[in-house]
């Protein structure tokens, strides 16, 4: 009986949620994932805005899923992770081929993400109203910049419960323009409070003081990316190997919080 009842609490304990730090350091993460870990930071990061695995997470536009493997895991089994994407139908064939190879991502990890929710990046809310208790951005407030970021900003205040925080990462330009991929920091919390957010505060975990921020193929010829864009045919291997010395781009880390 003893050897029962010790397999059974046993069993339970495998099929019990995983820690951040158990999820961090899985097999099923890639080495090339894990060793972005200290540009990152994803622990001190969620950490910062207060999840929870029995939480309702939305994240937007998971592209490459490098956070997607991290919170779909740890949302598995009391939570809900949510992944608001683009359309299948999309008139762009980029959007239409990242709407597939997140598909192809998901169901080929199943076992290890369990059965995400999957929800449009567009119109005014992501998946139902007031549903989510924290919608996470990580490195999307650039792309929106001039186009719809109040749209975005409403959509995700819809899709949050009354209390329910927003969680946005992105790179930091030093002044109040938004270019090269650096958006201003300032900027963001002052739509973001005019949408209704309380801004609670910034954590600096992801701050780079090696970016200078002036290359001439903005923020993408520093890692992950390291894009020849803008560099001389000549130099590329030795500013490249500048550019890696320096890191990832500095980030500002916010948390906001519908009232």
């Amino acid at each position: 009986m003893k050897k029962f009842t010790l397999c059974i609490g046993l069993t339970l304990v495998s099929l019990g949620a995983q820690s951040l730090e158990d999820v961090l350091k899985s097999d099923h993460r890639s080495d090339k994932n894990k060793a972005r870990d200290v540009y990152r930071n994803p622990l001190e990061t969620l950490n910062f805005f207060g999840i929870k695995n029995t939480m309702t997470v939305v994240e937007l536009n998971p592209g490459g899923g490098w956070y997607q493997e991290i919170l779909a895991p740890y949302l598995k089994n009391k939570g809900q992770y949510v992944t608001a994407t683009y359309d299948a139908d999309s008139d762009s064939e980029y959007r239409r081929n990242s709407y597939k190879a997140e598909m192809k991502r998901l169901k080929d990890n199943k076992k290890v993400y369990g059965e995400p929710l999957v929800v449009r990046l567009s119109g005014d809310v992501y998946g139902e109203k007031e549903s989510a208790d924290m919608v996470l951005s990580f490195r999307n407030y650039h792309n929106w910049i001039g186009k719809s970021e109040f749209e975005k900003l409403r959509a995700i205040y819809n899709t949050l419960k009354p209390g329910g925080v927003f969680g946005v990462t992105d790179h930091r330009s030093d002044t109040t323009e938004d270019k090269k991929g650096y958006t201003c920091e300032p900027c963001l919390i002052r739509d973001a409070e005019a949408i209704g957010f309380r801004y609670v505060g910034a954590s600096q975990i992801n701050a780079n003081p090696r970016d200078t921020k002036d290359y001439p193929g903005g923020v993408w010829n520093l890692p992950p990316t390291l894009s020849e864009r803008g560099l001389d045919k000549k130099s590329i291997k030795k500013m490249q190997k500048k550019y890696k010395q320096i890191g990832e781009s500095d980030r500002y880390t916010l948390k906001f919080v519908k009232p």
